[in-house]
């Protein structure tokens, strides 16, 4: 219970070895460290509130499948989301999951096994500590040749900065001095 709130809620601490648990655990882990808190928090996971919201898009478009002229607005309590934020939030969903699969692509290609480089990517992505394997709760990240950690921390930077901000910094327009305030 320990291990599951401190890493739904990014805290990255651990009491015990994660690598001797079921095999079931870990995936509920590494959901819980693709989510990471909820709404307002600084943890750099997905989000609960983005979460929900994919949720909600995905059963509207079954919905929309199967009543094409229907209107079905996305609520959150009992106000409509606009489609925008929806979108926002499905995107940013689809850019996360994107950088977890292609840095753990990279990883894999520098050495780093599966199991590390893919449960390290989520841990870096999301600022939640530990991963799986030698990466996990009794382990470091010591080991990762110079380019795997190179690749750990732009992911991490990544994470903790919030994707949309980390690439807004780096636009050519941000630093242009003709932007006008």
């Amino acid at each position: 219970a320990f291990q599951v709130l401190s890493v739904g809620t990014s805290t990255g601490f651990a009491t015990a070895d994660s690598n001797i648990w079921p095999s079931y655990s870990h995936l509920i882990l590494i959901f819980l460290s693709l989510q990471c808190a909820g709404a307002g928090s600084t943890s750099g996971g997905i989000k609960a509130d983005r979460v929900v919201l994919f949720w909600k898009a995905f059963v509207r478009q079954i919905k929309r499948v199967m009543y094409p002229n229907a209107v079905i607005p996305i609520k959150m309590g009992d106000s409509s989301v606009k489609d925008q934020l929806v979108s926002n939030s499905v995107l940013y969903i689809g850019v996360y999951l994107m950088i977890v699969f292609i840095s753990t692509l990279l990883l894999s290609m520098v050495g780093v096994s599966l199991t590390e480089a893919f449960s390290g990517s989520v841990a870096t992505m999301g600022n939640v500590g530990p991963g799986f394997g030698s990466v996990g709760t009794t382990g470091n990240f010591s080991h990762i040749p110079l380019l795997g950690k190179w690749v750990f921390s732009m992911v991490m930077l990544i994470g903790r900065l919030e994707i949309f901000a980390f690439f807004i910094f780096f636009t050519p327009k941000q630093w242009s001095k003709s932007i006008a305030y």
